[in-house]
């Protein structure tokens, strides 16, 4: 027995203080809901964990692409789709205007009414943006084309050329040249600029196919994504329970062991004091 150092007691503090550390860790763990706080608390899989946790930013940041572009596609189909209710009518006017039955005042009412669809489809094509970007480009002529580039996956080339048009009523061949004295020209401008934003429409529309099952995929990657970075991450909350009340246990019987353990040297003294 030593009694200027108390080897027993330092011994039973060594452990203490080992005991108190994982106490902490397991609190941490549970508090933060993650193992993985530093570098130290597992360096063979922080690398790992942290490759994951970038994939599921950038699947987040490809799957916003995604919305943003979809809702980009929807709101130009509706301005389309006001476009084609507006060549509808003119269509129907056109043919009204071919009637013997009408006077010359009827004709230019016709005529008027014509004129002001004109004018809403020009303003839809004008004014119908997404974040700044128009639906019709005024800089183009004829069917020729203009694309902008969306990311749309987290790879290289991942992406979707969105081509724009001018759908303007010029553009369309129905703009003031247009006469609607001559019904059967005019119903052959009308139906061919029908055609001209059905098609735009169709092709607006499988790329909004293509986006939707862009997304799920995305969505279903992600999922898996993040529940392999929970495996390897995450805290699981029983076990760390466990182990928090564990050593706490033992931190409790540590203290009490070294309250004991104080006393040797005193006690030893005492015993030989009474050796005569």
């Amino acid at each position: 027995m030593r009694l200027t150092h108390n080897m027993f007691s330092l011994s039973i503090y060594k452990t203490y203080k080992g005991r108190i550390t994982d106490e902490s860790k397991a609190l941490n763990n549970i508090s933060s809901g993650s193992k993985l706080s530093s570098a130290k608390d597992n360096p063979a899989k922080i690398g790992k964990n942290e490759t994951l946790k970038i994939q599921v930013l950038t699947n987040d940041a490809a799957n916003k692409n995604i919305q943003d572009t979809n809702s980009m596609l929807q709101t130009f189909d509706g301005a389309l789709q006001g476009i084609n209710d507006n060549l509808n009518r003119m269509r129907e006017l056109t043919v009204s205007a071919g009637s013997g039955a009408l006077t010359e005042e009827d004709r230019n009412n016709i005529k008027a009414e014509i004129q002001n669809i004109k004018k809403d489809i020009d303003a839809l094509a004008n004014n119908t943006e997404f974040n700044g970007i128009k639906l019709s480009d005024s800089s183009l002529s004829g069917s020729a084309t203009k694309t902008i580039k969306t990311a749309i996956g987290t790879m290289e080339g991942e992406s979707m050329d969105i081509p724009l048009y001018n759908v303007s009523a010029d553009n369309l061949g129905i703009g003031s040249t247009l006469d609607v004295s001559d019904v059967n020209l005019t119903l052959g401008a009308i139906d061919k600029a029908t055609q001209t934003v059905s098609k735009i429409r169709s092709k607006y529309g499988s790329m909004q196919n293509r986006l939707e099952g862009t997304a799920d995929y995305l969505s279903s990657k992600d999922i898996n994504i993040q529940t392999a970075q929970s495996r390897i991450g995450d805290s699981d909350i029983a076990e760390e329970m466990m182990n928090y009340s564990k050593n706490q246990l033992l931190v409790n019987s540590s203290i009490g062991l070294m309250a004991q353990s104080n006393n040797f040297p005193k006690d030893v003294l005492n015993i030989l004091g009474n050796v005569k």
